[in-house]
């Protein structure tokens, strides 16, 4: 009697099994992504002294409140990401990534001074979402290595005449290792915004100069707080 009740149990169960159908997630597990971005980046100074190089100063040094300029930029932004996604609701990537930020300001009413390195990034991200929709908040923090320095210096009011422009490779103007966090939002179809913060002072401000009718200024910024805002795509994707 009970031979012929497990039988019957075991092929309602398989006819019930039969009609339910396999769901499947629709996200991907790990895939390589290449992005690009334009960026938009903004600097803090604070206030800044300005007096010629070689003068022994015998007083402190008038002090003038620098105003930031945004900056756009939209060349040498180019990453690779490695995405590993644990479930369709959370996910990681890493990668690397080559960048051109920096920042413009005016220092007093005739010197304006543009800064920008080109640097190397490794970043580290937490996503949060949908990974099937490419939907998702991803936060996380990037170590940056500033490779190439270039500096101009404008002189007069408005856009002012460039007086003088240079570059520098691995220069001791900034701080090489330059850390930071950031908060992305992914709207799905490859697009996403990001907002970058910068821990450290962009700027080394014990070695700043800038010269004029060929006389050398120092000039010591109070600090140097840089930030980002970036609009991106992914312009290619394929499955590790």
């Amino acid at each position: 009697m009970k031979k012929p009740i497990l039988i019957s149990f075991l092929l309602i169960a398989g006819f019930v099994n039969a009609q339910v159908p396999e769901t499947k997630s629709n996200f991907q597990k790990s895939y390589l992504a290449s992005v690009s971005e334009v960026i938009l980046s903004a600097g803090n100074l604070g206030k800044t002294s300005i007096y010629p190089d070689g003068v022994i100063l015998f007083a402190p040094v008038p002090q003038e409140t620098s105003q930031p300029i945004p900056r756009f930029s939209a060349f040498l932004h180019f990453g690779e990401q490695i995405h590993l996604n644990f479930v369709n609701a959370i996910g990681m990537y890493t990668g690397f990534g080559f960048r051109n930020i920096g920042m413009i300001n005016r220092l007093n009413d005739s010197i304006k001074v543009k800064q920008r390195v080109y640097s190397f990034g490794i970043p580290l991200a937490l996503k949060l979402g949908d990974m099937g929709k490419k939907r998702y908040a991803a936060f996380g923090a990037e170590v940056e290595f500033f490779f190439n320095y270039k500096q101009k210096t404008f002189l007069g009011s408005g856009r002012g005449d460039k007086v003088e422009k240079f570059n520098e490779w691995v220069s001791n103007r900034t701080n090489l290792l330059q850390p930071s966090v950031f908060a992305e939002f992914c709207f799905g179809k490859g697009s996403y915004l990001r907002f970058r913060y910068y821990l450290t002072d962009f700027l080394n401000p014990s070695n700043q100069t800038f010269k004029v009718d060929g006389v050398t200024y120092n000039w010591n910024p109070e600090q140097s707080q840089l930030f980002s805002l970036s609009y991106g795509k992914v312009l290619s994707k394929k499955r590790k």
